[in-house]
């Protein structure tokens, strides 16, 4: 398969995602579903006033193994909203773990995005007593994000106090070096779209926000490993390969089967994932 040809199928299986994440807009709105007889709970809550800042809470609170934090991708593009990773969100609900699937402004550029984002895991963790998350899910907290739902989860982690609660953090095929996708003109410069100017015309953004110039300022209590697949055609994996984490690759996988409940390598994703 041609680079060409495997960058198209990535597109489609997002456009799938998309359509699947949609029907199950519905379903989930009914507050609980069914899938394979087995009952899930659905909430939505808003941390902000914006009609972008709210997250969905997907699973039982109560019987959940483990809380799984997770910031979808996009580019950063408002065209992209969370519904293509409603399905992941739902089969980890399936799993028996807590999912918290986190939206966020995209419109108006940095430093939106990163304000969102932590504002939305600050309301989580003040919510969870609220929402009755047993103290076993608590104590198994997963923090990931999606290509640049992974470089956001990574600016976040990295202005983190030292002293605090340990988690781990396991970004999937994450966008890492904001320099270089400027540089490079690459996702159609949509970095350099979100940024607002060039480093060499605005440099405090990125320092602010770029997870390469920030890795080493994640505290040591933070579990950090990336997952990313050898075939991404959409965030390549030497980005992965040669930032400063320990590396989990999904040998044969592209951008879309680390987010795709339905491909072969979501087991081993979701297994690196919790691991």
């Amino acid at each position: 398969m041609s680079e060409d040809e495997a960058t198209t199928r990535e597109g489609e299986r997002f456009a799938a995602l998309t359509t699947a994440g949609a029907a199950l807009d519905q379903i989930l709105s009914e507050s609980a579903w069914t899938s394979g007889g087995c009952a899930s709970r659905f909430s939505r809550y808003e941390y902000g006033t914006d009609p972008d800042q709210f997250l969905e809470v997907h699973g039982d609170p109560v019987t959940a193994s483990a809380l799984v934090v997770l910031v979808h991708g996009g580019y950063f593009r408002q065209r992209t909203d969370l519904t293509h990773a409603r399905p992941m969100a739902a089969a980890l609900a399936e799993a028996g773990v807590l999912c918290v699937l986190v939206e966020y402004r995209r419109a108006g550029g940095q430093p939106n995005c990163l304000n969102d984002v932590t504002a939305a895991i600050s309301f989580t963790s003040a919510s969870l007593s609220d929402w009755g998350v047993n103290a076993r899910a608590r104590d198994n907290l997963v923090v990931s994000g999606h290509s640049a739902g992974g470089c956001l989860v990574l600016a976040w982690a990295s202005h983190l106090r030292e002293v605090g609660t340990e988690f781990r953090l396991r970004p999937l095929a994450p966008i890492t070096d904001l320099f270089r996708e400027v540089e490079d003109g690459l996702g159609e410069s949509a970095v350099l779209d979100y940024m607002g100017a060039a480093p060499n015309e605005d440099l405090a953004p990125y320092l602010r926000e770029d997870p390469r110039s920030r890795a080493l300022l994640i505290p040591a209590r933070v579990d950090l490993r990336t997952i990313h697949g050898d075939r991404d055609q959409t965030v390549d994996i030497n980005f992965s390969r040669t930032f400063p984490a320990r590396l989990t690759i999904a040998e044969g996988a592209d951008h879309a089967d680390v987010v795709d409940p339905d491909s072969p390598y979501f087991p081993f994703v979701i297994d690196a994932l919790l691991g």
